[in-house]
């Protein structure tokens, strides 16, 4: 191959038919496309580079995904307490009678499934054992009636919203909404009539409350609950025009959970 150099002292041009020496050195001179971008980057469309950037972009971003994922609890929490429960009328008939528990401490079990980070699927149920009273009886005004109990049971599910960084001890607000049956059962004595009744009914249930978490595994809840359910007519007290009706049921409560 023929080299090109200065002759010396003359300014002249001259041709050798030698390589001029490379002292180990190689000259490479880069190909690019007239816009000044690679061929490989030349040959794709602005929406492939557009795509392939947000592909490397998620491949990047899953690492992070999966730790916030993993700190969020995914365990089986079984919570158990106590609080108050009261009542509106269950039953009413002509003249003013009416038949409605009289506040009482109430226990109360659930236990919760997530099926989302922010979902859960909750079994519950809880117990009391008022005192009726019987009111706008005539000449009398109103009888207790002892020896009431009370049950509820449902399925909720749980939508949870967390109050701090996400991490398996963060206080969450929860609201739920569900459907599960309502029973009671009465043995007492009114005017002389003996009562023994017991009926199930449906009932829907609506709850909200606040989740605080000592530990991992320990923590409190606080909620409160509202039954909803209509009560089946008392034979017994059929000759008193006694029916049943619609009417709410409040639980306050506070439980100690731990997760399984």
């Amino acid at each position: 191959m023929t080299s090109v150099g200065l002759a010396r002292g003359t300014g002249q041009v001259l041709k050798t038919g030698r390589e001029p020496p490379s002292f180990g050195f190689r000259i490479v001179r880069s190909v690019t496309s007239p816009d000044r971008r690679s061929p490989y980057a030349a040959g794709m469309s602005r929406s492939q580079l557009l795509r392939r950037a947000r592909v490397a972009f998620a491949l990047l971003s899953m690492p992070a995904l999966a730790h916030a994922q993993s700190t969020l609890d995914s365990r089986v929490q079984v919570a158990v307490g106590g609080g108050l429960m009261t009542s509106g009328t269950y039953f009413s008939g002509p003249g003013g009678l009416e038949l409605a528990g009289a506040d009482a401490l109430a226990g109360s079990l659930q236990a919760s499934m997530p099926v989302h980070r922010s979902l859960r699927i909750v079994v519950g149920g809880s117990y009391a054992a008022p005192d009726f009273r019987l009111t706008g009886v005539p000449l009398l005004g109103s009888v207790g009636l002892s020896g009431a109990h009370l049950w509820f049971a449902d399925a909720a599910l749980r939508g949870q919203l967390p109050l701090a960084a996400a991490s398996p001890t963060a206080p969450v607000a929860f609201a739920q909404v569900g459907a599960g049956l309502a029973h009671y059962s009465v043995n007492a004595t009114v005017l002389g009539n003996a009562i023994d009744e017991s009926a199930t009914n449906f009932a829907g249930s609506l709850g909200v409350g606040l989740g605080l978490a000592f530990t991992e595994r320990l923590g409190v809840e606080v909620m409160a609950k509202d039954y909803i359910a209509s009560f089946k007519s008392v034979d017994d007290l059929a000759a008193f025009g006694v029916e049943g009706r619609r009417t709410h049921t409040l639980l306050l409560s506070v439980s100690a959970r731990l997760g399984l």
